[in-house]
């Protein structure tokens, strides 16, 4: 096995021990990945604002002023959409989490 893919699976079985009461192994798991792919939407979002001269209003007009078919891109690894939203020069993403709810503690969002 290669040590990259041990590290992973290290990473990933030592955050899923930390999980408590309010989560699942699920839950940590989806959290790994939410995260991973929130870091593939901002580089779109940043390839989109540089061909396009501003962020999309929407995840879904990305999709499609890239020709982007597969919607699988702007959703959590539960399966719902992204929390986007444009403000004047920037955008606000993020999951909403496993409780499905905005701005709260279990929030997932895209690393720095």
């Amino acid at each position: 096995m290669n040590k990259l893919l041990k590290f992973v699976i290290c990473s990933i079985l030592l955050f899923a021990s930390t999980c408590n009461s309010r989560g699942t192994t699920t839950d940590s798991v989806n959290v790994l990945v939410t995260r991973d792919s929130l870091k593939n939407v901002k580089i779109a979002l940043e390839l989109y604002k540089r061909e396009f001269g501003e962020y999309p209003e929407s995840l879904e007009e990305l999709l499609i002023r890239k020709g982007i078919t597969n919607r699988n891109i702007i959703q959590d690894a539960w399966g719902r959409p992204y929390h986007y939203v444009k403000t004047v020069d920037s955008y606000i993403l993020f999951s909403k989490g496993r409780d499905k709810k905005s701005y709260t503690p279990d929030d997932v969002h895209p690393p720095q």
